[in-house]
């Protein structure tokens, strides 16, 4: 598989492994693992489509900012992602496409919450397959 996610086990927090071709799916792909871990999204069809964008000179930067612009989405709008979209990715700037629903529609699919993405051994790396991978943890 060129790309994808897994949940993986964390001590007190979640975290999720990535892995793809190039960064811009890259970030898809840790989209959608954060996705998995905020809802039960299979059949949930978004009502909203919002863009999320972040310019940043570090990848590692840039995936973060992304992941916590969709969790302030949950937070603060009362959004939550149930579909993603690719959009216009380089190593320096990302473009996601993110599909919502309101919070009070989608209570019964909700996981537990996520306060924070971490930069906890956050880092980017090509292994010696050419895929890019990583780990992401979030603060519970």
């Amino acid at each position: 598989m060129t790309a994808g996610f897994r949940i993986i086990d964390h001590t007190a927090d979640k975290a999720i492994e990535v892995w793809a071709a190039d960064i811009g799916r890259l970030i898809e792909e840790a989209a959608r693992g954060l996705m998995a871990l905020l809802v039960e999204a299979s059949g949930l069809q978004p009502v909203q489509w919002l863009r999320l964008s972040s310019h940043e000179h570090e990848p590692e930067i840039l995936l973060h900012d992304i992941l916590a612009q969709m969790l302030h989405l949950v937070e603060d709008e009362s959004l939550v992602p149930v579909q993603v979209r690719s959009g216009n990715c380089s190593p320096e700037t990302a473009t996601l496409e993110i599909g919502v629903v309101p919070i009070a529609h989608v209570t019964e699919h909700l996981h537990s919450p996520i306060k924070a993405v971490t930069y906890h051994n956050l880092e980017i790396v090509r292994d010696t397959a050419g895929l890019l991978r990583t780990q992401i943890v979030f603060d519970t």
